[in-house]
């Protein structure tokens, strides 16, 4: 079963959303579950970050320290 991924707020974490990590700015490249194209059996769910501070990061954990800044611009 595919988890929801959800800021701390309850507000869904979409791709493109612009957030905070800590201090470091970040874009959401991907949200990976089970039937996500990007889902690799050894990476897992999660949740995938781009930012300049730090190239590209995999996480399966979501605290107080990602926080969304805004949505993705249309």
């Amino acid at each position: 079963m595919s988890r929801a991924w959800n800021y701390l707020t309850g507000e869904p974490i979409l791709e493109g959303d612009v957030v905070k990590l800590g201090t470091w700015d970040a874009v959401v490249v991907a949200v990976i579950n089970e039937d996500s194209p990007e889902f690799i059996d050894y990476i897992g769910e999660g949740i995938e970050l781009k930012g300049p501070a730090f190239g590209r990061l995999h996480t399966e954990f979501i605290n107080e320290d990602l926080v969304l800044v805004h949505r993705k611009d249309e």
